[in-house]
């Protein structure tokens, strides 16, 4: 992203940071866990398929920064959401 950028790598990632708040990992790690987030929302695919279809080759790896993200493992949130929309 610094090269894309053409501006020299401390300059980027202050200007990465005012803008997000984040530094450009944890930005990539937010967006990550969103599509995966989507995914379990509207798929049945397996934890192991969506991590790598966020980019992630170890599962483990997906569950693990979701966990942290979102304050519970992917499959507690999805089993939430079957009960939520059970009750709709």
């Amino acid at each position: 992203m610094t090269r894309l950028s053409g501006l020299e790598e401390r300059t980027f990632l202050r200007r990465f940071h005012k803008a997000t708040s984040l530094t450009p990992l944890a930005y990539l790690q937010h967006l990550k866990v969103e599509k995966g987030r989507d995914l379990l929302e509207t798929t049945s695919l397996p934890l192991d398929q969506i991590a790598w279809e966020v980019g992630h080759q170890d599962s483990g790896a997906f569950r693990k920064i979701f966990t942290r993200l979102m304050g519970q493992p992917p499959a507690d949130y999805r089993r939430r959401l079957s009960r939520q929309s059970q009750h709709d």
